[in-house]
Formats: C-alpha cells, sequence, structure tokens
C-alpha cells in the first residue's frame, strides 16, 4: 500500500474542475459560450453574504440567460453552464459542494441554491412581516405601497392570496 506526502494529499485532486453535464442534452455538434457573455454575467456576482437575495440574482441571471440562445441547447442546460460564472466566495464555495448532489438538474440547483442562502426561517420572518406590515408615522401611502411591494417580492412565492395581501396592507 502506498503512502501518499502532505505534498500530495493538499494537491487538488481535479475532481471539481469540470462541472457534471446537465440533465438536458446538447444536441449541436459544437457550440461556444462566448467571453463577452461569461463576462456580463460575472459582473454582477452573488457572494452568499446575508445582505444578498437569492432569488434576486436568480431573476436577474436568469433573465440574462434567456438573452442568449445556442442551436442544439436548451435554456435549463445554457444556466447550468453559466451559472458558476455568476458565482463568488461563499456561493462559489456552497457550489463546489453542491453540485453533483442535484441529479443534473438545474430546477433542483436553483431549489437548493435558495434554501441555502434565503433559509426557512428568513422567509418565516419574511412572511411575518407582510402580514404584521403597518404604514409608518409620517410615511405617504405611495411610500408605504412602494415598501410593502418590496416585502412581497424579496424572496419565494409565498402564496398568500392578492386579497389578504391587500386586507395586511
Amino acid at each position: 500500500m502506498d503512502t501518499l506526502s502532505i505534498h500530495q494529499l493538499s494537491a487538488p485532486s481535479g475532481e471539481f474542475l469540470v462541472p457534471p453535464q446537465s440533465s438536458k442534452p446538447i444536441t449541436a455538434s459544437g457550440f461556444e459560450l462566448r467571453p463577452g457573455f461569461i463576462a456580463m454575467v460575472r459582473e454582477q456576482p452573488f457572494s452568499g453574504y446575508e445582505l444578498e437575495n437569492p432569488y434576486h440574482h436568480l431573476r436577474e441571471f436568469e433573465q440574462m440567460c434567456s438573452c442568449l440562445s445556442i442551436a442544439g441547447m436548451a435554456q435549463e442546460t445554457l444556466r447550468w453552464k453559466l451559472f458558476p460564472f455568476s458565482l463568488a466566495e461563499k456561493a462559489k464555495q456552497w457550489y463546489t459542494h453542491n453540485v453533483g448532489k442535484v441529479n443534473r438538474e438545474w430546477e433542483e440547483l436553483r431549489n437548493r441554491f435558495c434554501l441555502a442562502f434565503f433559509p426557512i426561517s428568513r422567509i418565516a420572518s419574511l412572511r411575518k412581516e407582510i402580514l404584521d406590515f403597518h404604514q409608518d408615522e409620517k410615511e405617504t401611502l405611495g411610500t408605504a405601497w412602494a415598501r410593502f411591494s418590496q416585502l412581497t417580492h424579496a424572496g419565494p412565492d409565498l402564496s398568500i392570496p392578492d386579497h389578504v395581501l391587500l386586507q395586511h396592507f
């Protein structure tokens, strides 16, 4: 049995260098993700810090991806390939450790990403904040409505019917 040196154990093994393939096959004989588009994706990175919102990041990321179409490649596969370029720091580390656990499915990766950076406790807190909403003293109705609307779009769909939202406003 060979023993490995500390240097050999500390060297990267290469297992995370190439992300797994998407569940949607690429039928194109060849494709290229242009460096300019990758640079655009990298301009708005998500780092995974508490003040960042993964839902906002995903909306922007998916909107950007929808502007690019590659014949023979599903949008889901395009997102799968570009997503790591949109991450930095803690979020990039999270991706490296979790990408292999999602069965090559974009939706599953997306859901795990949101749950990792917007946990259930934060969702419950947001729901409570919406349902306990009050207009501040000396706050105009328009300003209060803007603040309330921002709250309702700050996370996942909370499945609160519009008439209940209006009642709590």
